[in-house]
């Protein structure tokens, strides 16, 4: 009777923690970004600094679905409507 329930507590995790690819266009190139859903903005900015060398303070990604939210650092990714193989632009 108890083995039955054990396994509804791993599916809500699964898609917090699920890779997501992202390409992010800068300077006439394409970088290729992995992050996991349950990573803020400012991780994702910071694994972008790792590609392009800008400075997260310096970065403003555009993405028209999202608006201004990736301004918010504090927010997780898996509360944006962002999905895998998504493309974004950086101005920074």
């Amino acid at each position: 009777m108890a083995a039955s329930a054990s396994s509804s507590s791993s599916l809500t995790s699964s898609a917090t923690e699920e890779e997501i690819t992202l390409t992010v266009k800068w300077s006439g190139k394409e970088y290729t970004v992995r992050v996991c859903g349950n990573d803020s903005v400012a991780e994702l900015k910071r694994s972008i600094c790792e590609l392009t060398n800008v400075l997260p303070k310096r970065q403003k990604l555009l993405y028209p679905k999202i608006g201004n939210k990736l301004a918010d650092e504090s927010v997780l990714l898996s509360q944006l409507p962002i999905k895998s193989s998504l493309k974004m632009t950086m101005i920074g």
